[in-house]
Protein backbone atom coordinates (compact mmCIF):
# COMPACT_ATOMS: atom_id res chain seq x y z
CA UNK A 1 0.00 0.00 0.00
CA UNK A 2 1.33 3.59 -0.95
CA UNK A 3 1.81 5.84 2.06
CA UNK A 4 -1.13 8.06 0.73
CA UNK A 5 -3.47 5.20 0.52
CA UNK A 6 -3.24 4.21 4.10
CA UNK A 7 -5.73 5.31 6.68
CA UNK A 8 -3.56 6.85 8.79
CA UNK A 9 -2.32 9.08 5.88
CA UNK A 10 -5.87 9.80 5.68
CA UNK A 11 -6.28 10.58 8.81
CA UNK A 12 -3.66 13.21 8.81
CA UNK A 13 -5.32 14.77 5.94
CA UNK A 14 -8.78 15.18 7.53
CA UNK A 15 -6.47 16.89 10.43
CA UNK A 16 -5.03 19.01 7.71
CA UNK A 17 -8.38 19.70 7.03
CA UNK A 18 -9.29 21.35 10.32
CA UNK A 19 -6.44 23.50 10.15
CA UNK A 20 -6.91 24.66 7.46
CA UNK A 21 -10.42 25.32 7.75
CA UNK A 22 -10.13 27.44 11.02
CA UNK A 23 -12.69 24.97 12.81
CA UNK A 24 -10.95 24.23 15.78
CA UNK A 25 -14.17 22.62 16.96
CA UNK A 26 -13.04 19.28 14.72
CA UNK A 27 -9.90 18.79 16.87
CA UNK A 28 -12.97 17.01 18.94
CA UNK A 29 -12.44 14.23 16.08
CA UNK A 30 -8.63 14.27 16.11
CA UNK A 31 -7.44 14.08 19.61
CA UNK A 32 -8.65 11.50 22.55
CA UNK A 33 -10.50 12.92 25.65
CA UNK A 34 -7.29 12.60 27.16
CA UNK A 35 -4.07 12.81 25.14
CA UNK A 36 -0.22 13.54 26.64
CA UNK A 37 1.64 16.12 25.01
CA UNK A 38 4.96 16.15 24.86
CA UNK A 39 8.01 18.65 23.39
CA UNK A 40 11.66 19.69 24.63
CA UNK A 41 10.46 21.19 27.78
CA UNK A 42 9.21 17.55 28.70
CA UNK A 43 5.28 16.35 29.12
CA UNK A 44 1.87 16.52 30.25
CA UNK A 45 -1.07 15.29 30.18
CA UNK A 46 -3.96 16.67 28.58
CA UNK A 47 -8.07 16.93 28.99
CA UNK A 48 -8.96 17.83 25.38
CA UNK A 49 -11.39 20.62 27.02
CA UNK A 50 -8.70 21.76 28.53
CA UNK A 51 -7.01 21.79 25.41
CA UNK A 52 -9.63 23.38 23.11
CA UNK A 53 -10.16 26.41 25.74
CA UNK A 54 -6.45 27.00 24.55
CA UNK A 55 -6.09 26.35 21.04
CA UNK A 56 -7.67 29.81 20.19
CA UNK A 57 -6.07 31.85 22.34
CA UNK A 58 -2.45 30.12 20.21
CA UNK A 59 -4.31 29.95 17.07
CA UNK A 60 -4.87 34.00 17.31
CA UNK A 61 -1.14 33.96 18.40
CA UNK A 62 0.13 32.32 15.16
CA UNK A 63 -1.99 34.22 13.00
CA UNK A 64 -1.13 37.26 14.43
CA UNK A 65 2.56 36.52 13.72
CA UNK A 66 2.02 35.34 10.04
CA UNK A 67 0.81 31.84 9.83
CA UNK A 68 -1.28 31.55 6.89
CA UNK A 69 -1.01 27.93 6.43
CA UNK A 70 -0.06 24.65 7.45
CA UNK A 71 0.67 21.52 5.28
CA UNK A 72 1.22 18.02 5.45
CA UNK A 73 4.37 17.00 3.91
CA UNK A 74 4.83 12.95 5.31
CA UNK A 75 2.72 10.40 7.19
CA UNK A 76 5.34 7.64 8.03
CA UNK A 77 3.21 4.90 10.53
CA UNK A 78 4.63 2.15 12.09
CA UNK A 79 1.85 0.00 13.43
CA UNK A 80 2.65 -1.06 17.38
CA UNK A 81 -0.49 -3.75 17.65
CA UNK A 82 -3.42 -4.03 16.62
CA UNK A 83 -5.05 -0.90 18.22
CA UNK A 84 -2.26 1.42 18.31
CA UNK A 85 -0.03 2.92 15.26
CA UNK A 86 3.02 5.34 15.88
CA UNK A 87 3.00 8.27 13.21
CA UNK A 88 6.47 9.93 12.00
CA UNK A 89 4.74 13.54 10.71
CA UNK A 90 5.99 16.50 8.65
CA UNK A 91 4.06 19.32 8.83
CA UNK A 92 5.24 22.80 6.71
CA UNK A 93 4.00 26.29 8.11
CA UNK A 94 3.82 28.98 6.30
CA UNK A 95 4.75 32.39 7.46
CA UNK A 96 4.01 35.76 5.52
CA UNK A 97 5.06 38.93 7.45
CA UNK A 98 4.55 42.32 6.40
CA UNK A 99 8.36 43.46 4.30
CA UNK A 100 9.30 40.15 5.09
CA UNK A 101 10.33 37.02 2.65
CA UNK A 102 7.59 33.84 3.07
CA UNK A 103 9.23 31.48 5.26
CA UNK A 104 8.09 27.83 5.13
CA UNK A 105 9.02 26.30 8.35
CA UNK A 106 9.33 22.31 8.71
CA UNK A 107 7.63 21.46 12.08
CA UNK A 108 7.94 17.86 12.51
CA UNK A 109 5.90 15.79 15.16
CA UNK A 110 5.51 11.95 16.12
CA UNK A 111 2.12 10.73 16.95
CA UNK A 112 0.15 7.64 18.78
CA UNK A 113 -2.39 6.79 17.76
CA UNK A 114 -5.81 4.22 18.69
CA UNK A 115 -7.52 3.32 16.50
CA UNK A 116 -11.53 2.67 17.92
CA UNK A 117 -14.96 2.12 16.19
CA UNK A 118 -15.07 5.66 15.57
CA UNK A 119 -11.89 5.82 13.96
CA UNK A 120 -8.07 7.05 15.18
CA UNK A 121 -7.68 9.64 18.00
CA UNK A 122 -4.31 10.66 18.76
CA UNK A 123 -3.55 9.94 22.16
CA UNK A 124 0.35 10.84 22.57
CA UNK A 125 2.00 13.82 20.59
CA UNK A 126 5.78 14.90 20.44
CA UNK A 127 6.89 17.89 19.08
CA UNK A 128 10.69 18.12 18.14
CA UNK A 129 10.77 21.35 18.67
CA UNK A 130 9.67 24.23 20.99
CA UNK A 131 7.29 26.19 19.14
CA UNK A 132 6.16 28.55 21.29
CA UNK A 133 9.59 30.02 21.73
CA UNK A 134 10.08 29.47 18.04
CA UNK A 135 7.30 31.37 17.47
CA UNK A 136 8.01 34.35 19.91
CA UNK A 137 11.65 34.47 18.18
CA UNK A 138 9.55 35.57 14.97
CA UNK A 139 8.38 38.31 16.91
CA UNK A 140 11.36 39.92 17.14
CA UNK A 141 13.49 38.70 13.91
Amino acid sequence: MKPQESPVFHFFQSYERVLQSGDLSGLKEIYHSSFLFGGPGGAQAVALEDFLKVVPRRSALTQALGLTGTRLVSVEPTPLDERYTLAKVGWEMTVQRPGKPVLLWATPATYVLLAGEEGFRIVAQIDHQDLLAEWKALETS
